[in-house]
């Protein structure tokens, strides 16, 4: 993992890198650290040519915390961060109504 030297961090880009949840795509990121994360998410999605019709969401490896979608991305991570987009599931059951 590269880190990203404060001497040289210019704070309006966020550097950080994004795999897909299988490990076949690295990519290097660079954001404004304002943007939302489902902006950026959108965007690696493009980048990776991932599926189009899955919601897609992004989870730190460091801490294997999911991002907020509506929060800035630079809010969550830290420059030289490691990031790991992955399908957004609801766990849950259409069970029936409780009488």
């Amino acid at each position: 993992m590269s880190q990203v030297s404060t001497a040289t961090a210019n704070p309006e880009v966020l550097m950080f890198n994004a795999a897909n949840v299988t490990g076949s795509q690295e990519l290097p990121i660079e954001v404004g650290p304002g943007l939302s994360v489902r902006s950026v998410t959108d965007s690696i999605a493009h980048r990776m040519a991932l599926p189009g019709d899955v919601p897609w969401t992004l989870r730190d490896d460091d801490s294997s915390a999911y991002l907020d979608e509506d929060r800035p991305i630079g809010d969550q991570i830290e420059p030289g961060s490691h990031v790991t987009i992955t399908p957004k599931t609801h766990l849950g059951g259409r069970g029936r109504p409780v009488a």
